[in-house]
């Protein structure tokens, strides 16, 4: 899969809205965020298998995934967690069951 943000119509709206979203996750949490464009994540949490994906809505508060970020944690960005406002969805390293990446 190429690599997208939802909504941004061109190549420097989707680096730029990224660059955004990332800064603002290393401002919310002070973690420094990886390079990696990651695609799709497959979790366990609590005991529930979920899957969050670029463009699609989220299980966890019904909202489209925006990005999903590599920190000390996984970072799943939605609106409202993690690239209007709010703290991304955390998950856990051991929680990851899956991960796939955008094509480099």
């Amino acid at each position: 899969m190429k690599f997208f943000i939802p909504h941004a119509t061109t190549d420097d709206l989707t680096q730029q809205t990224y660059n955004a979203i990332k800064l603002f996750a290393k401002q919310t949490l002070g973690w420094n965020v990886s390079e990696r464009r990651i695609f799709r994540i497959e979790y366990r949490h609590g005991g529930t298998y979920h899957t969050a994906e670029v463009g699609k809505i989220n299980d966890t508060n019904g909202e489209e995934v925006i990005a999903i970020l590599e920190s000390n944690a996984y970072l799943v960005c939605t609106p409202t967690r993690g690239v209007i406002r709010g703290m991304p969805i955390l998950v856990g390293a051991e929680e990851i069951r899956t991960i796939e990446d955008f094509e480099k």
